[in-house]
């Protein structure tokens, strides 16, 4: 079995990267349900730069562990989906539900590839209001100790330099990440929904595919079945050669019908969705990214704002040694009040005779899997990040006292339950594939 993987976490300005996923070889285990947790933060002095940066734990690890069990419970949702098409019996968490439909995996030959991209993005308001209540306790200004090229402010006014608008569909000239709908065709290097005029594509097209097909064919194949010469009629496995309806896999032909669900190399005439970015002229349903000159910018400005609307933001470093802990507290909020625009997944699914059932699923709930994959990877490094703190980090700041050291072992004990939460969502990606290693 094979499987890729890509994902972008997006904050208001720049990406962190791709992250490759190693499925687990014996299944998922449940969350642990850890009780009393988190309450013994009420005599902390928030007047203190260390006790305000304490308190600001807690609000990020209660926040971050409520978005992790969210996930959880998306999961569930989706494996349970995927449950009721194959036949196999429904889980009462994410871990049981996921597990269920990998255990369906066992005994048949099924070869998946799955490509998930996605661009998530913080809550940069809250964000700036938060970080605003810790430089102004720690006497700290942001616009003079933010890294250079880094600020960012929330504008409704003229902009010096780029402007990101974060609305759902916004008229775009620039560069957008998410969905683009444009009239025109349009150079597409994501996943087109609507027509696709490339001579080679990888996805499914209605219609079918007249040459050099690789793949699933829901109507008529002709060339190779499982390797068996075929001339014509249906394929219950892998098709090779030509199928004249619903194939999805790779072809060397244009699509004359309804394109979906993948990479079209060529022009697209529908919708557009490329996570990592693409230039727009038309409807942006996430994120679009421009530079206004002396135009009006209603989103997020990276320089100059004539009309600023909240506080300036640090997106880099702050170099504000009290309010550094804080404003990272703040981040870690932030992000648990992510969202994403629509994940962009291709996903291709072959095997023997028993895998119908598993491809078909697969393919009809790829857009809910992509959705749950964005989410888990969204929140995955910044739940790993605060669980490693100690409070050594917070004592360095000043003198948290013993009710200070108190909420932050509190705390800790919350972000280890977020950790084993998020941990079940990881695990539920590799089970929709079936037990498998990363390539």
């Amino acid at each position: 079995m094979k499987k890729t993987s890509g994902f972008k976490f997006m904050t208001a300005a720049a990406a962190a990267g791709t992250i490759g996923i190693m499925a687990l070889s014996n299944g998922c285990s449940a969350a642990s349900t850890l009780n009393d947790v988190g309450k013994g933060c009420s005599g902390v002095d928030i007047t203190a730069s260390a006790g305000l940066a304490v308190k600001g734990f807690q609000t990020a690890t209660d926040a971050l562990l409520a978005a992790a069990q969210k996930v959880e419970a998306q999961w569930m949702t989706v494996c349970n989906k995927l449950n009721a098409e194959v036949g196999a019996m429904p889980g009462t968490d994410a871990a049981s539900a996921c597990g269920n439909f990998a255990a369906f995996f066992n005994g048949k030959t099924v070869t998946v590839a799955l490509d998930v991209q996605a661009s998530c993005t913080a809550d940069v308001k809250a964000e700036a209001s938060c970080q605003a209540t810790c430089n102004a306790k720690a006497n700290c200004d942001v616009k003079a100790k933010c890294e250079p090229g880094k600020l960012s402010v929330e504008c409704n006014g003229t902009c010096s330099a780029q402007c990101d608008v974060h609305a759902p569909s916004f008229a775009c000239q620039g560069t957008c990440q998410g969905e683009c709908t444009a009239q025109a065709a349009v150079a597409c290097s994501g996943e087109c929904s609507g027509s696709c005029d490339a001579p080679t594509w990888s996805g499914t097209c209605d219609a079918g595919c007249t040459a050099s097909f690789d793949g699933t064919c829901g109507g008529n194949c002709n060339g190779t079945c499982d390797g068996n010469t075929m001339s014509g009629g249906t394929c219950a496995g892998h098709c090779k050669g030509t199928c004249d309806a619903k194939a999805t896999g790779s072809c060397m032909a244009k699509c004359t019908g309804q394109f979906s669900g993948g990479k079209c190399t060529g022009m697209c005439t529908g919708k557009c969705n490329v996570a990592a970015g693409a230039m727009c002229n038309g409807t942006c349903n996430g994120t679009c990214s421009y530079t206004p000159g002396s135009a009006m910018c209603q989103g997020t400005c990276h320089g100059m704002c004539s009309a600023e609307v909240s506080p300036p933001h640090c997106e880099g470093k702050l170099d504000c040694s009290a309010s550094a802990e804080c404003n990272a507290n703040c981040h870690s909020e932030a992000s648990a009040n992510f969202n994403c625009s629509q994940p962009q997944v291709t996903l291709t699914c072959s095997g023997d005779g028993g895998a119908g059932k598993i491809c078909d699923a697969l393919i009809k709930y790829q857009g809910d899997i992509g959705a749950a994959w964005a989410a888990t990877f969204a929140l995955k490094d910044q739940i790993g990040a605060v669980a490693g703190k100690t409070v050594a980090v917070f004592q360095a700041i000043g003198d948290i006292g013993a009710s200070g050291a108190s909420c932050f072992a509190a705390q800790l004990q919350v972000a280890v339950k977020a950790q084993a939460s998020i941990s079940v969502s990881v695990c539920a990606t590799a089970n929709v594939q079936g037990k498998a290693s990363s390539s």
